[in-house]
């Protein structure tokens, strides 16, 4: 038999890796970058699918709330009890407290906690991972969500499983490793990332906090009877929940338990939490990714390659930046605009100042106002970046060139 489960949604980040394109008032998970709808909407949608799931409890701050409203206007679809923290303390703490105050009326509540900001492209092929999950909740394990990974990456948590099985054993989990690990973990067979996605029992999980983090649930506990309800909306107390550890999920419980099980997730999933993940996504011709903030520039080319406006602001501007192999960018400078450069693809060769270093994937630099720079790819293959540009003054026309192979220099 199918056990329903409670989703929890967590819906409080900020985005941090995606600014300018996600802030602190307008967060990734809530831009509509799918037509009119955001992650958060497709998200609540993913989850209103009555056979399978309850309904859905979110955890956010009260800056987001009109943002939920937003969505149910948009949706149509309720929220059982919204949480809005007094601030974010990550994973563990935001599940602890929609457990708890969920299972308080709802003793035998099973549950699945998701963030709010990936996507899922196949809902059916999720919906049947939670059902293998659901049919073995009972045996009171940790289940996690694997996904194959795609390239060496230090962003993502690798669950090292065991073989066969569409439900199989957990042998070793790794959180975030560095980035030559992560090389290592990524040339090992049977390697997931970790999806983020977990799924258990309340009761199972409320006495493995209380096993491995009692300090934490004793605050947590503390915050809710303190707290006060407004409808389906609750607030914790704010010097109570204040003072419960920062802590994730990955940290509190996935690496202390030993009663750890995953399925592979095999539906399309994506974390769109970096701009090197956001920017594959939009360049794929099937994926149905629109910045509703793009500029209206085309690609345009230059000698070294191309560069794309993905975005553009009054204070911001977003490029994807190609230069073709053994090929380079003029020593310029700035008078208007700080740039932030992140390698997505290839190594690039950086002069800054008086320094010269090399990136790779993953790295990135800043170039400030008036500071000489230039950009190299002297590999055999084409080096991609992301540009993101701030400042008052972004036009094209705020370039100084100093040096330049294609005989541009002193020429905008």
């Amino acid at each position: 038999m199918t056990k329903k489960f409670r989703p929890i949604i967590l819906a409080g980040g900020v985005g941090k890796r995606l600014w300018p394109l996600s802030t602190e008032s307008n967060p990734k998970q809530f831009i509509p970058i799918f037509q009119d709808l955001s992650l958060f909407d497709l998200t609540i949608q993913r989850v209103n699918k009555k056979n399978l799931f309850k309904t859905p409890i979110v955890v956010t701050t009260k800056r987001y709330m009109n943002k939920i409203l937003a969505s149910t206007e948009r949706t149509g679809i309720e929220n059982k009890l919204i949480i809005l923290e007094p601030e974010g303390r990550n994973t563990c703490p935001a599940a602890t407290l929609a457990v708890a105050l969920s299972m308080d009326k709802n003793k035998d509540d099973n549950f699945i906690v998701m963030p709010s900001d990936h996507y899922i492209s196949m809902n059916k092929r999720f919906y049947d991972s939670c059902k293998l999950i659901s049919k073995k909740i009972e045996k009171n394990h940790l289940f996690l969500f694997g996904v194959n990974p795609d390239f060496p990456s230090s962003q993502f948590g690798y669950i090292l499983a065991s073989k066969g099985g569409s439900v199989v054993e957990i042998e070793k989990f790794v959180e975030k490793p560095k980035f030559e690990k992560a090389k290592s973990l990524f040339e090992q067979e049977d390697v997931y990332w970790n999806a983020g996605i977990f799924a258990f029992k309340g009761d199972w999980f409320i006495k493995e906090i209380k096993r491995k983090n009692k300090n934490l649930l004793e605050k947590v506990l503390k915050s809710i009877s303190l707290g006060k309800y407004q409808g389906n909306v609750f607030m914790p107390h704010n010097d109570s929940f204040k003072q419960i550890e920062d802590i994730s999920i990955d940290k509190a419980v996935v690496e202390r338990s030993k009663k750890i099980l995953m399925t592979e997730l095999k539906a399309g999933w994506l974390d769109l939490g970096s701009w090197t993940a956001l920017t594959a996504f939009h360049t794929d011709p099937s994926s149905p990714f629109s910045l509703s903030q793009r500029s209206s520039e085309a690609r345009i080319e230059k000698p070294w390659g191309f560069f794309d406006v993905l975005m553009q602001s009054s204070s911001s501007k977003v490029k994807l930046i190609e230069v073709k192999a053994g090929q380079k960018l003029s020593l310029q400078q700035h008078k208007y605009r700080s740039e932030t450069w992140h390698v997505i693809k290839g190594k690039a060769k950086v002069t800054r100042g008086k320094e010269k270093f090399t990136l790779e994937l993953g790295d990135s630099v800043i170039i400030e106002k008036n500071q000489i720079h230039s950009l190299e790819n002297s590999e055999d293959n084409s080096l991609q970046i992301i540009e993101i540009q701030t400042g008052e003054y972004l036009g094209e026309d705020d370039i100084v060139r100093i040096e330049d192979i294609y005989g541009r220099a002193g020429l905008h």
